[in-house]
Formats: structure tokens, C-alpha cells, sequence
């Protein structure tokens, strides 16, 4: 009976020892993705993040149709148009309320923390979303850059759409408690299109 109940016993220590070790596995595992994907994982919710913030700010600003009478262009005597322009004053106009009010969203939400769950952190696909929450703040360490561009595509039969972008670019450091890293966040908005009917004008001018 007591050489029974030293078996028992025996065999119970080594389940509790597998499971331990088990458990060690798995932490160690888990620790090895988090430290192979804590960076990239932090510069994409940051992207993601910044990029929200940018939208909301570029929207808050064209809707207050600021852009005027952006696009100018010339025709013949024949009603052809022969050439576009982009107004300066316009474009001035536009760079610098964008840069302005992008800058401000950003300073907004400086204290702001965003959680990210450290499951999303570890790349487990299986585990995003879960986990305890990590702190995740953005705080601008450049100027805000912009820089409208215009092109031509085409939309039909005979038919040309000129458009025109405001490129944005922001230079953020994203803070974690666990991490830090800088990021440069760039994205664009169609602003202005022309659709022109014939020929595509000989020449066309830029910013």
C-alpha cells in the first residue's frame, strides 16, 4: 500500500512538472514573438492611429471649402482647353490651413492613450485582441510637411481627368511603456478634378 501511494505520488509530481514546464514553454515562446514583433507591431497601430488623426483633421478642413477655385485653365477660341494651372494663392492657401490643423489633431491627442492589447503585440494571430492593455501615446517631433501634386488619368472615351493631391507628411515618436519608436507617417488627398473632354492640353503647371 505505501509502495502504491509513493507511485501515486510519483506520478502526480511528474504531470505537475510537465505542466509546469509546459508553462515555461509557452512563456518562453510567447516572450521570443513579443520581443521579434513588439517593433513592427508598434509602428503599425501608431500608422494606423496617426493616419486617423490626419483624416479627421484633412476632413474637418475641406469641408469648410477652402480650396476655391483651385484648378485654372485656359482655352482657345474654339472652347478647347489648351492649358491648367494651379491658383498659388489657393495652394498656399490649403498647404498651410492643412499643415496647421493636422498639427493641432496631433497636439490634441498627445496625453491620449491608446490601448493595445499585448496579444496583438505578441503576432500570435490567435491571441489579437486579447491580453492586458498597453499604453500606446504619439507625440510629434517634426514639422508637418505638405505638398500638392497634380496628374492626369484617363476616364473615358476622349475624356482626361486632371487631379490634384495634398501629400502629408508627419514625423511621430510613439511611446509604449515597453517600447519607443520614431515613425513617418505619409498619406494623401484628392482635393481638386477636372474632367476634360478632347485633348489633353499641351501643357499643364504644377506647385
Amino acid at each position: 500500500m505505501s509502495a502504491y501511494r509513493t507511485s501515486k505520488k510519483c506520478r502526480l509530481s511528474y504531470i505537475v512538472l510537465s505542466i509546469l514546464l509546459a508553462l515555461i514553454v509557452l512563456i518562453g515562446y510567447f516572450c521570443y514573438q513579443l520581443s521579434l514583433h513588439l517593433d513592427e507591431v508598434c509602428r503599425s497601430e501608431s500608422k494606423l492611429l496617426a493616419v486617423e488623426m490626419i483624416n479627421s483633421a484633412v476632413e474637418e478642413t475641406l469641408s469648410a471649402d477652402i480650396t476655391g477655385e483651385l484648378i485654372k485653365e485656359t482655352k482657345d477660341e474654339k472652347g478647347n482647353v489648351v492649358a491648367l494651372s494651379l491658383d498659388p494663392v489657393s495652394t498656399n492657401k490649403i498647404n498651410n490651413i492643412v499643415s496647421q490643423a493636422v498639427s493641432r489633431k496631433i497636439r490634441e491627442n498627445e496625453n491620449k492613450a491608446f490601448n493595445v492589447p499585448i496579444g496583438t503585440l505578441s503576432g500570435i494571430p490567435f491571441l489579437n485582441g486579447r491580453g492586458f492593455d498597453l499604453d500606446l501615446r504619439l507625440n510629434q517631433i517634426g514639422l508637418v510637411t505638405t505638398r500638392i501634386r497634380s496628374e492626369f488619368e484617363a476616364c473615358g472615351i476622349n475624356q482626361t481627368r486632371y487631379k490634384v493631391y495634398i501629400e502629408i507628411n508627419v514625423e511621430l515618436n510613439a511611446i509604449m511603456s515597453v517600447n519607443n519608436a520614431k515613425i513617418s507617417v505619409e498619406h494623401q488627398y484628392l482635393i481638386g478634378e477636372k474632367v476634360i473632354v478632347g485633348d489633353v492640353p499641351q501643357s499643364y503647371f504644377s506647385i
